[in-house]
Order: C-alpha cells, then sequence, then structure tokens
C-alpha cells in the first residue's frame, strides 16, 4: 500500500502541529492493539485503573460519528468548485484522520468496558464487530483516499457502506443502554402506551412491570445482565442473580431487591446506581406491597381485596376511559334514520359517539336481507345483537364486512362450527356470545385467529367444562363465561366507582359515584354499614355528603351477581386553630411539616415517607392548640396509618384536654383495637366523641403501643405511630 506524503495539518489552530503520517502510523498501531485484544479477550483481566478508561467509552463515542459524518458530507462534494484547490483535499484528509483517530480510541475502551461482568448476548457481540470494523475501514480509507478520490463512485459506495454500519452500530449500543426497539419504540404500535382499564388490569404486567422496566431493566437485560440478574421476565426474577434471590417474604426487610433500593443512594449498593433514574415513593410501595403480598405474577387487580393496599394504589393509577375513542367519522344522520324500523333499531352507543348498535327483533319477521342492508354503515357498526333470530351459517358472510365489530350476540341462532370460520376478518371483535347453538369446542378453536377477543359467552351448547379449561389454557387471554341460566348472564358486577378526587369536604359536597354496566343501580351508605338493595340508598346525581361519612356502595342488577363493595372516607372541614405547636418534634425522617401537617386538610396515602405524614417512634404525639375565641367542641378525629409489617400500630391511647385557660381537664379518651395478626397497610381514623363543651386551649396526647405483641415477628420492639389530619367538631 502506498500513502503520499503530506505536509503537516494544524489539528487544532494555536496547537502544534504533526504530520500526517505520524498519525497514521499511530493509527495503525492502534488497530493492531483493538484485534489483539479482541483475539486475546478471553484472557484479559481488566484493572480497576484501566476500567475507568473503558467507561469514558460512552463519553468520547460521538466524536468519531460528528467528525464522521461531517467528513462524508465534505467528500461528497458540498464545495467541489474547490476540489482542484489543495486546501480542500487538505481538511478532508484532516477529517478523514480525525474520525480515525477517534474511532481507534473508542473502539478500545468499549472492548476494555465489554470485560466488565453483565455484558453478554448477541446486540453487545453485534455492537463489539460493528465498532471494531468502523476504525479499521477508516483505516484503509484514509490509506486508499487519492485512488478512492478519482473513482467517485467507489467513493460514494464506501462512504454509504461505513454510515449504514455506523447506523447498525449506533443501534445495538442503544438497545444494549436503553433495551429492546429503543429507537423504534415512538412509532411502534406495541410499543405506544395504551390504556388499560382496571378491570383489564394484571397485578405484575400493568403494576409491577412497567417500574421495573423503566429503573431496572436497562442493567438486567438479557444484553447486559449486571450481577447475571435477567428482570425481563418473571422466570428470570424468581431465578435472581448472582447475589442470590431478589425477596424472602420471611427476611425482616422482605430480601435482596427492597434492601437494596431502601440503601442510601451514597452507598456503592444502592439500587438503581446513583446517577441512574431512582425509584419513585409510589414505586417503592408498589414493589414492597407486591412482594409482600406474595409476588403473583398472574393475579388480576380485580381479585385482590379491596382493602388490599397494593389495590389501593393500583386505583390511583388505573381507571376505564368515561367513553371511548373512535377513530371512524360518524354516520350520515339521514342514513341511519332510514335504516331504523320496527323490527331493527340502530342507535348510536352514547350521545356525541360515531359508534353505532344494531338490535334486532321479532324473529318472525328477520330476513338475511335485514343484515346486508345496514352495510352502508358498517364501518360504524361496533356492537351487534342478533340474540334469537334465524341467523345461519351464511349469514355470517355479511357479518364478515363489519370491520369495526367488536360485540356480537348470536345467542339461540341456528349457527355452527362450521360458520364460525367466516368471523375470522373481525379483527376487533372483544365479546362474543354463542350460547344456545350448536357449537362445539372443535369448533371454538377457530376463534383463536380472533387477537381482539376476550371473552365467550358459551352456555347450553356442545362445550363441556373440560373443554373450557382446554380452551382457556391454550387461549390465555379469553374469559369464557359457562355459570349462568336462562337469557341473563350471572357474572359478577364490578364495584362501583368512587369519583370524588377529595377526602375532605365542604358540606354540601356533592357524592360522584359510577358503574360502567348500565342499568346497574348503586345503592350506598354513609354510616359505614354494609349496603343492601332494599334498605340503602339509591344513588341519583342529587347525592351530597354533608359531613365526615365513611360511604359504602354496592352496585345491583337483576341477573346478575352483587358487586363487592367500595369504601371511601370522607372527612368534613373541621375548625382549624389559630395556632399550634407539638411539644416534641416527630422522628426526623418523618417529621412532615410539623404540626401544620395535621391541620392542612390535605390526607396522605399509604406512602408514610411523604411530607403529608408525622412520625413517632416509642414517643408521644402532643399537639396543643389556641383558639381566638372559644369554640364549642363535640368530637376529635384523627386520622392514621396501620402498616403492621412496618412496625406502625395503632396507638396505645389518645387523650383530649381542654378549657378556657390556662387550666385544662381531660375532656375525653379512646384506647384504640389492636390487630390480632399481620395485614395489609390500611388507613383508618379514630373518633374521640366529647360532651359539648367550650373550649379555648386544648391539647390531645397520643400515646403508642408501649411495644410490638407477642404474636408480631419482632414482638417487644418498639412501635410507630404515624398521623396526617386532624379534624375539630
Amino acid at each position: 500500500m502506498e500513502f503520499r506524503k503530506s505536509l503537516p495539518v494544524q489539528i487544532i489552530p494555536g496547537v502544534m502541529t504533526i504530520r500526517k503520517n505520524t498519525v497514521f502510523n499511530i493509527i495503525f498501531a492502534g488497530n493492531c492493539l483493538l484485534l489483539f485484544l479482541l483475539a486475546a479477550e478471553k484472557y484479559i483481566v481488566v484493572p480497576a485503573w484501566l476500567q475507568v478508561i473503558g467507561r469514558m467509552h460512552p463519553l468520547i463515542l460521538h466524536f468519531p460519528v460528528v467528525l464522521l459524518l461531517l467528513n462524508i458530507a465534505w467528500e461528497s462534494g458540498i464545495f467541489r468548485r474547490h476540489a482542484d484547490k489543495d486546501w480542500y483535499d487538505s481538511i478532508g484528509d484532516g477529517l478523514l484522520l480525525a474520525t480515525a483517530v477517534t474511532s481507534t480510541i473508542t473502539a478500545i475502551m468499549g472492548l476494555l468496558l465489554s470485560r466488565e461482568e453483565g455484558y453478554e448476548g448477541n446486540t453487545v457481540m453485534l455492537h463489539k464487530w460493528g465498532g471494531i470494523l468502523l476504525p479499521v475501514i477508516c483505516m484503509f480509507w484514509y490509506g486508499l483516499r487519492d485512488s478512492l478520490r478519482k473513482k467517485r463512485l467507489l467513493y460514494f459506495s464506501t462512504s454509504a457502506a461505513t454510515l449504514v454500519l455506523l447506523i447498525f452500530t449506533g443501534h445495538q449500543g442503544a438497545t444494549i443502554t436503553h433495551g429492546d426497539q429503543f429507537l423504534t419504540a415512538p412509532v411502534s404500535k406495541d410499543e405506544q402506551q395504551q390504556v388499560i382499564a382496571f378491570e383489564d388490569a394484571l397485578v405484575f404486567e400493568h403494576l409491577v412491570k412497567p417500574v421495573l422496566e423503566a429503573k431496572c431493566i436497562n442493567c438486567h437485560n438479557s444484553q447486559k445482565a449486571k450481577g447475571d440478574l435477567i428482570m425481563e421476565s418473571p422466570a428470570g426474577l424468581l431465578k435472581g442473580g448472582r447475589n442470590g434471590i431478589l425477596w424472602d417474604t420471611t427476611a425482616k426487610d422482605y430480601g435482596l431487591m427492597l434492601r437494596r433500593v431502601h440503601l442510601p443512594v451514597e452507598d456503592r449498593k444502592h439500587m438503581p446506581p446513583k446517577g441512574k433514574p431512582q425509584l419513585t415513593e409510589e414505586e417503592i410501595a408498589i414493589l414492597y406491597h407486591w412482594v409482600r403480598s406474595g409476588s403473583s405474577t398472574t393475579k388480576r387487580l380485580t381479585e385482590l381485596d379491596p382493602a388490599d393496599s397494593l389495590r389501593i394504589l393500583a386505583e390511583m393509577k388505573f381507571s376505564t376511559p368515561s367513553e371511548p375513542v373512535f377513530e371512524f367519522d360518524p354516520a350520515d344522520e339521514g342514513t341511519v334514520a332510514s335504516l331504523n324500523n320496527h323490527y331493527r333499531v340502530i342507535s348510536p352507543l352514547a350521545a356525541g359517539s360515531p359508534a353505532l348498535e344494531v338490535n334486532f327483533f321479532g324473529a318472525a319477521n328477520f330476513t338475511p336481507k335485514q343484515l346486508s342492508e345496514i352495510l352502508p354503515v358498517k364501518e360504524q357498526v361496533i356492537s351487534m345483537n342478533l340474540n334469537k333470530m334465524p341467523v345461519n351459517n351464511k349469514d355470517l358472510e355479511v357479518l364478515a364486512q363489519f370491520p369495526n365489530l367488536q360485540q356480537l350476540i348470536l345467542s339461540f341462532t341456528q349457527i355452527s362450527d362450521s360458520g364460525l370460520a367466516f368471523l375470522k376478518p373481525l379483527t376487533r371483535l372483544r365479546q362474543l356470545s354463542l350460547s344456545g347453538t350448536q357449537v362445539t369446542a372443535k369448533g371454538v378453536e377457530k376463534l383463536s385467529a380472533l387477537p381482539a377477543l376476550q371473552q365467550l359467552y358459551c352456555w347450553n351448547t356442545g362445550i363441556t367444562l373440560a373443554d373450557i379449561k382446554s380452551l382457556q389454557h391454550r387461549n390465555k387471554a379469553w374469559k369464557i363465561e359457562s355459570g349462568f341460566d336462562g337469557d341473563t348472564i350471572q357474572i359478577q358486577l364490578n364495584a362501583p366507582i368512587v369519583e370524588n378526587a377529595a377526602q375532605v369536604i365542604k358540606q354540601g359536597t356533592p357524592l360522584l359515584l359510577k358503574h360502567y354496566v348500565r342499568g346497574a343501580e348503586i345503592r350506598y351508605t354513609l354510616d359505614g354499614s354494609e349496603p343492601d338493595s332494599i334498605h340503602s340508598l339509591k344513588y341519583d346525581s342529587g347525592a351530597e355528603i354533608s359531613s365526615t361519612a365513611v360511604v359504602k356502595s354496592k352496585a345491583y342488577k337483576k341477573g346478575w351477581i352483587t358487586s363487592p363493595v367500595t369504601t371511601r372516607a370522607f372527612y368534613l372541614e373541621g375548625k382549624r386553630p389559630d395556632s399550634f405547636r407539638l411539644a416534641s418534634a416527630p422522628d426526623p425522617a418523618y417529621k412532615g411539616n410539623g404540626a401544620a401537617t395535621l391541620f392542612d386538610f390535605d390526607k396522605g396515602d399509604l406512602n408514610f415517607k411523604t411530607p403529608k405524614w408525622i412520625g413517632y417512634h416509642g414517643r408521644n404525639l402532643e399537639v396543643s392548640m389556641d383558639f381566638n375565641n372559644p369554640i364549642e367542641l363535640s368530637s376529635i378525629w384523627l386520622t392514621g396509618l396501620v402498616d403492621i409489617g412496618s412496625h406502625i400500630m395503632p396507638p396505645g391511647e389518645i387523650q383530649v384536654w381542654g378549657g378556657t385557660g390556662s387550666k385544662m381537664t381531660l375532656l375525653g379518651k379512646l384506647i384504640p383495637k389492636q390487630p390480632s395478626k399481620d395485614t395489609s397497610a390500611y388507613q383508618t381514623s379514630y373518633a374521640i366523641p366529647i360532651k359539648p363543651v367550650m373550649v379555648k386551649n386544648m391539647k390531645v396526647v397520643v400515646r403508642p403501643l408501649a411495644a410490638l405483641p407477642k404474636w408480631h415477628q419482632k414482638k417487644g420492639d418498639k412501635t410507630w405511630i404515624f398521623f396526617d389530619e386532624m379534624f375539630i367538631y
């Protein structure tokens, strides 16, 4: 290979110049070192000081990228009118030489970095080979630059091939750092964030896994398994890593994962490492309660007890959209009106919605033509009810032309297995009723091709219970209903939804309850008693809350199983003292905003580490209050937290003192009931009734339980008490 003798090039203005050939020789030596390191990779042990150099790889890798792009742009002929000038080629030489130098250094650093534990897999291998080829290509490109410039087509081909290699190598590096499909995630339908209804959400898939993906999987994946730990799947989580399994519910701190999370950020073993995005308090709470509840990877959120801490956390994150969003345009109103008759009703799914539902009546007057007649609005129809209509297999060919159909009721029709094949084009079908038809398990198996299918009703068919178990085993997304009789589906209603965001209210605050099943009746109570379908209040839009109350609500509908109870406590804003103070400061880690925490009308949640809570460990909480003018006092409410696993117990005693001068007398006291076993964390309230009395000065003393009970794992230890609000009535 012949290399042109060239003049010195000034790399940085004002800095000493060096000859190109000398730099090229350094590049050649660097590439030889690179290939040697690659060949002897398995035998290399990188010392700590070289690890520091290796970790500078992400810092300098942008330099060769930018220089290569500048070189390609320059040589492509942006200023080709100066091509006959010596300075034009000289600048091109300098850019190419700088690219070769920086790419060689970057590749050596990257190879050193890859020798650290956790960098394994095909992606790392592809990134490594791409990173090594780039400096080698740049070296030969520089050595043959004069010959390549004379053959423009070959030069452009070299530039294009190098650019493709650069993009490929960079993409592999991004995958190692940020996870698979990092580049295409914003335009990938699978990766776009989806709105998940609470009723459809899974505990692990939709609550826990997103936390791990956001904060853990970047370092613990199949391509970059730090500590030999892969957290991409439930199997990897259960297996653990080099340091053992991730959780142990018998351990005091519930095992390795939560132990590392709670270490100080400066600690070398803290996870995620310092400098990486840290877990929020809510995310820590999700992981804690998931591990504590048994770390199920298959349970639905709706299977959790309404008082379960994990469910309460989830209710803050998931909701069912009030109205679904449809991408198609509404049908012409005149067309819809002309298609309605005595035996067929087409109506909007909801006010203002472009989606339509179709209901057929009068089996004696049904003809296949009635299905074909509604094809002009096929784009807008998402629900079709053909219950007890004389529909046969041939008619299903017409139904296949409705592309947005999501719900199809074919109960007690004349269809059989052979007709189900016609439903394959209905890719958006979510709910299908085949009850009372001649279908069998063999025919229903054909529906596996429907990607969106979730609910299947098939009672009174040739499908046995054994068939149902087999079908559900092969189709995990399906929920097959068979526990009903007659024309009514006997399934349990979901619990009502409380839409009031605030728990601290003013008199006359509207009570906002909602249920997504049409026709469901909501009954509720305000005294914490269990609602029934006869004596309890019937909910309507005029319902109000005018006092502190525990609202319990249930949903009822004929033919459905009664819903679980929804419970929500509301607290009426009380009288706020003109001044208040704590006799002793709370624990420094849980000091909140001092005494003001108790009177800001801002309720806390299950995360006791937020400023909404104040906590005391083995010491009394004593708060004194003064009013400029005497008030009538009838009761005191304290709202607190019980988290037995964290040693937070109900207090042993609460005393209320008051008077109109310097002398105060005991006005009331409460000895709260203590739990007899471990439970999930929950919020509670303590009401201390007082015979109405005028007071100007008050004092509330809360004494913690002397020690953890005998049944507790840490029996005899001091207890914590946590409070977020005090209401004075």
